[in-house]
């Protein structure tokens, strides 16, 4: 079977992230009782400069909105993960880069959010972001490592053991 773009599988893996990180945010906010409650007010911080949660209002135009941008910046990464995984299965050591990178930028998120939002944060906690980023970032690895046969080939020839 030929392989495909890596704009398509990208897609695909960015679909699968933002489709985990949705899922995640759903279940915590039907658990506290108010369904859609952060991508109304991540779209309220973003589209309208919203800045108390309070005054946050669950519309269709704002969840939609939010669920795009969402979308799209998953997509984006999507294919920049796709492209890092293309390049580990040559230089294999680079899955750790690719793990640091992840962490680096979890924590540059979350510094980030904490500095220029602070609101945001407190009103979807900071653990709820990192292991919905997290869970993320687990099933966008598990689809890339079941679907790339030649990664996992890369890295079962043991690349990180030195010879003796």
């Amino acid at each position: 079977m030929p392989e495909r773009s890596t704009s398509s599988q990208g897609v695909v893996v960015g679909l699968i992230g933002a489709g985990t990180v949705a899922a995640w945010f759903l279940f915590l906010d039907v658990l506290q009782g108010r369904p859609f409650f952060t991508p109304a007010l991540l779209g309220s911080a973003l589209f309208q400069g919203l800045r108390d949660m309070d005054q946050v209002e669950i519309t269709a135009g704002v969840v939609l909105g939010y669920t795009a941008f969402h979308l799209i910046a998953f997509i984006v990464l999507g294919i920049i993960a796709v492209a890092a995984v293309r390049r580990a299965r040559r230089t294999p050591p680079l899955i750790l880069g690719i793990i640091l990178v992840f962490v680096t930028l979890q924590a540059l998120f979350l510094g980030s959010l904490t500095i220029a939002a602070e609101y945001v944060l407190g009103a979807l906690a900071w653990w709820g972001v990192a292991v919905g980023n997290l869970l993320a970032a687990l099933a966008m690895g598990i689809y890339l490592w079941k679907e790339d046969p030649a990664l996992k080939q890369a890295v079962e020839r043991k690349p990180f053991h030195r010879k003796q």
